[in-house]
């Protein structure tokens, strides 16, 4: 085990006692009889006095390995406080105290035993499922597959046909649906052919989840290239958000309704540029519902610039055939109803959006909006950086799709759960404390949004007191 810091300040400090304390006790006769110091008592008095110093100065820096530790441990806490799915760094710079790494590695252990425990009996539940030759596939009311095994992955198409993508990249919209409804009606499970989308027919039965979570396809059992135990699957897909009722500032942190949300666009002229991407996915509280998001390519009915394609990499032909504006914002005007908007940098985001209604003619409201980038200025104001990857290594968030609409909203979304517990640690229990933070303390970024013509101010009427 590492060397531990309380042990090495203690024992810097009682050296450094020790060897002050025989200097003075070198010094004290001469200034006893007042007589000259001579050579050896010089030398005791710089060699004790010296070595004090050095080992206050290990002392000190011991101190501040510690307080480092301890701030690293605090976050990792913060973090599996603010995100369940949240993991601890997989290393730690070679200078940490020993107690730290012990407090580390006990709260791994902790994590290890609450995983084990929350998805034991799903591994023996995708033992069962993985053993069967039967193509077995759950999906949500939206179409998102939840779960499948092998049979199911080789049915449907092994690149089309994952966790998390939709059922109707492998099969006919309209063959699904119509047999869920059956289903639904009849109460039970039933016969149904599906239409895969390359024409081929496949026999199966489908029962309709309760409370409209969606259905579980199953299909006869099939003759494998061979055998792949095996199910992947993330259940809480069926997971819906709460309802909610219109906002108020009296609303707590804890219980913020939210849609997180980020847009590609041709260029970074809010008032003349075009989105071409959408991004967003819906929130409640510091937890995440894939089940209600949006990920949409949108024709802006103009070029895309080449310097825009070679950040996001949407280009002409990918939204040829992709709906416009007015289409996409009647989704997420639908998803954001007495949701908060948050976003990275989201005054750009919202002013293009309005942009965008305008040119459409859509009404618009203004939403009620937290910016990220404010809030990470106010909780680290000592940073140069506040690009979204930066925050993410700070916050130790998994940088994943980066450039694409809803992987931008993805990211942003649990960076914002982790601040969620450092704002509440800091007092900000509720929306209307998180406001007036938010929206009067973080001057320089508003004033540069303000520079650029984005949208700076919140709806009137949950304003913080100061009318901004």
């Amino acid at each position: 085990m590492a060397q531990t810091a309380h042990r090495t300040i203690r024992n810097c400090l009682v050296w450094t006692a020790a060897a002050a304390a025989v200097g003075a006790g070198a010094l004290l006769p001469s200034l006893l009889t007042q007589r000259p110091l001579q050579l050896w008592s010089w030398l005791v008095i710089i060699a004790t006095w010296g070595a004090a110093l050095v080992l206050l100065l290990r002392a000190w820096g011991a101190s501040a390995s510690l307080s480092m530790g301890l701030e690293r441990l605090r976050s990792a806490v913060q973090n599996l406080v603010a995100d369940r799915r949240a993991v601890l760094p997989e290393t730690l710079p070679a200078d940490t105290p020993g107690e730290i790494l012990a407090l580390m590695g006990s709260l791994e252990a902790y994590q290890g035993q609450v995983t084990r425990e929350r998805y034991g009996p799903d591994r023996r539940l995708v033992a069962v499922l993985g053993s069967l030759f039967s193509g077995i596939v759950v999906i949500t009311e939206q179409g998102q597959v939840s779960l499948l095994n092998a049979a199911a992955r080789q049915l449907l198409g092994e690149e089309r046909a994952r966790v998390g993508t939709s059922v109707f990249a492998s099969l006919d919209r309209e063959s699904v649906l119509a047999a869920v409804a059956r289903a639904r009606r009849a109460g039970r499970g039933v016969e149904a052919v599906f239409q895969r989308l390359d024409g081929i027919e496949l026999q199966g039965r489908i029962s309709a989840l309760p409370d409209d979570e969606g259905a579980v396809l199953v299909f006869p059992p099939i003759e494998l290239d061979r055998h792949r135990p095996g199910v992947e699957f993330d259940l809480e897909l069926h997971d819906v958000p709460p309802e909610v009722e219109p906002l108020h500032l009296g609303i707590r942190l804890e219980d913020l309704p939210a849609v997180i949300v980020d847009t590609e666009t041709t260029g970074l002229d809010a008032a003349k540029d075009r989105v071409v991407s959408l991004g967003a996915v819906c929130a409640h509280g510091p937890r995440m519902f894939r089940s209600r998001m949006i990920d949409s390519l949108v024709n802006p009915g103009v070029p895309i610039p080449a310097l825009s394609t070679t950040f996001h990499g949407i280009t002409e032909d990918m939204v040829a055939g992709a709906g416009n504006w007015a289409e996409v914002w009647a989704d997420l005007e639908r998803l954001a109803r007495n949701r908060v908007l948050v976003g990275h940098n989201v005054a750009f985001d919202l002013t293009i959006m309005r942009a965008e209604c305008e040119r459409h003619g859509q009404p618009w409201e203004p939403p009620v909006f937290i910016d990220t980038l404010r809030l990470a200025t106010l909780l680290n104001p000592n940073l140069k950086d506040f690009e979204l990857e930066t925050l993410a290594g700070i916050y130790q968030v998994d940088l994943h799709g980066r450039h694409t609409a809803l992987g931008d909203a993805m990211v942003t979304a649990e960076l914002f759960f982790r601040m969620i517990p450092r704002l509440q640690q800091q007092g900000f229990a509720t929306l209307g404390d998180l406001l007036r933070f938010h929206c009067t303390e973080a001057v320089d970024v508003i004033a540069k949004q303000k520079a650029a013509g984005w949208i700076t101010s919140q709806p009137e009427h949950l304003r913080p007191r100061d009318g901004r």
